[in-house]
């Protein structure tokens, strides 16, 4: 376990952590962790656990960067910040915070803010539990990609260009989550995602829940109302 006291942590090159490491701050508006370089701030690369609670994570340069990457392991972060990433949202975009590989764990009641392309990313076989997160002002909210899977339960995805993003064969339970004023879609399926879909609520965005390619999501009891266009626009081949 490392104990970060109130201030700005500079990194001056890219962290790369192998082993299992506890990071400790005083909140996320007191202890910041920023980096300006391209690549990552952060990644982690071991077995695990890796974990971090109460810190604000920031790419503060204008390089291609994810601010952290976790590529396997157990993770637990809470009550963190990421922000500031500069990458365009789309094909190969970056995130606040990236899982790849098989990572498993629980990332809640964090903010995701003010990152280019997208707030979260879950990819390759990652299953980790989102619950209670804030991302809000990026280019998508939550995305997944490859065969990615897990729970996103309780989050908040507000004034994105898109929610939650369901990409290629991704399978995730999305439970209960709010999306709401984003520029395009509250939910996005695409390619051949699936999984499921219940209780969530998808309110004053263009589309609320919208399908597309060959995604077959398990639809139940989602709340939409108040889109601009349609509340469920289904254009599946």
């Amino acid at each position: 376990t490392i104990l970060l006291g109130p201030g700005t942590y500079r990194l001056a090159e890219p962290l790369d952590i192998r082993k299992p490491l506890r990071l400790v701050g005083t909140g996320m508006d007191e202890t910041e962790i920023v980096s300006n370089v391209e690549g990552y701030a952060i990644r982690f690369s071991g077995k695990g656990p890796f974990a971090a609670e109460g810190i604000t994570f920031r790419h503060a340069g204008t390089e291609m960067a994810d601010v952290v990457v976790v590529q396997g392991g157990e993770v637990s972060f809470a009550r963190c910040r990421f922000t500031g990433l500069f990458s365009e949202w789309g094909e190969g975009a970056r995130a606040g915070l990236r899982l790849q590989g098989e990572t498993t764990g629980i990332v809640r009641d964090c903010v995701a803010v003010g990152n280019y392309a997208a707030g979260i990313i879950v990819e390759g076989q990652s299953r980790p539990t989102l619950e209670g997160n804030i991302c809000t002002d990026n280019g998508a909210g939550i995305a997944y990609f490859e065969s990615a899977s897990g729970t996103a339960r309780q989050n908040k995805c507000s004034r994105n260009g898109e929610g939650i993003s369901v990409n290629q064969h991704a399978q995730p339970m999305l439970e209960r989550n709010v999306c709401s004023d984003n520029t395009t879609f509250g939910i996005h399926y695409l390619g051949e995602a699936g999984g499921v879909i219940c209780q969530n609520e998808c309110a004053r965005n263009w589309v609320g829940i919208f399908l597309t390619g060959s995604a077959d999501p398990n639809m139940e009891n989602n709340n939409c109302h108040g889109n601009a266009y349609e509340d469920v626009l289904d254009e599946r081949q």
